[in-house]
């Protein structure tokens, strides 16, 4: 039996454990899936275990998305540029990092028939997601504004990813005001956050004093709960609103490709994580 983990903080909200176990089942795959939850003091000690033993990778989530980078031994050409890990892949005792967030999410929008043509977008938080959400939008909207409490980070963010894209972000301190002018025009917010995940289920990024534009579509990155005060909020305005969870599929999927070698079925991992979320 093979091991696959994801490393986070927390991590029992989690589906992708009923979602990785479903395809490897069904493909006759022996590997097995665990959450770990993984503090960031324990953060070192879980990398040097993942090069020992029968584990072959993991998949990294809040907090260590950029944490893990000083710990793993090389980087994939889109987690060198974005400058975040979500995927870890075990070669012999090496550790290489890999970011699947960034074809997840545009696969995502895509299938959702987003239609960010010479619009700009906004994105909700400065980590890990939020940077790989960025460069992906990035190369579709005709302009990306970033959102978050830490100014430095976002600041950050901008930085590099101007260097490697030559595009510039616009930075905005997360106030009901900088909301409103951020928002205004945009044809796409997305919430790189956990805000509103389970168990602070009634918390949103949104602050409900500040309408929401007119043909604006909301994605939230958070899939647990199955519609998130932010969905919430946005279709009770008309506004067209989904979570996380395709994305999740998506960028899962790609994952596992790296771990076996195998494309496994996307409507098995959907199904599998949407059971785990309804029980």
């Amino acid at each position: 039996m093979k091991i696959l983990a994801l490393l986070g903080h927390p991590v029992s909200h989690s589906v992708s454990p009923a979602m990785h176990n479903a395809a490897a089942s069904e493909l006759g795959l022996h590997y097995q899936y665990v959450a770990q939850d993984t503090t960031p003091e324990l953060l070192k000690n879980a990398i040097s275990n993942l090069r020992i033993g029968k584990w072959v990778g993991a998949n990294v989530t809040v907090p260590h998305k950029n944490a893990v980078i000083p710990l793993i031994d090389e980087l994939g050409d889109t987690a060198k540029a974005v400058g975040a890990v979500n995927t870890l892949v075990r070669v012999g005792d090496q550790i290489r990092g890999e970011n699947t967030d960034v074809e997840g999410f545009l696969m995502e929008i895509d299938s959702l028939k987003v239609n960010l043509a010479n619009r700009p977008a906004l994105i909700f938080g400065t980590g890990g997601s939020a940077r790989a959400v960025a460069f992906a939008l990035l190369q579709r909207a005709s302009e990306v504004r970033l959102l978050g409490r830490n100014i430095s980070a976002g600041a950050q963010i901008a930085h590099d990813l101007h260097k490697i894209t030559g595009r510039s972000l616009l930075n905005f301190d997360w106030t009901p005001i900088n909301l409103a002018k951020a928002s205004q025009d945009c044809a796409l917010v997305v919430n790189c956050t956990p805000i509103g995940m389970t168990p602070t289920i009634h918390n949103t990024p949104w602050f409900p004093a500040v309408p929401f534009p007119p043909n604006i579509f909301v994605y939230d990155l958070v899939y647990n709960p199955i519609e998130t005060m932010l969905v919430r909020q946005a279709r009770s305005k008309g506004i067209t609103a989904y979570t996380g969870l395709g994305m999740l599929v998506q960028q899962g999927a790609l994952s596992f490709t790296l771990w076996t070698g195998h494309h496994p079925s996307m409507t098995v991992m959907l199904e599998a994580a949407e059971r785990e979320l309804n029980d």
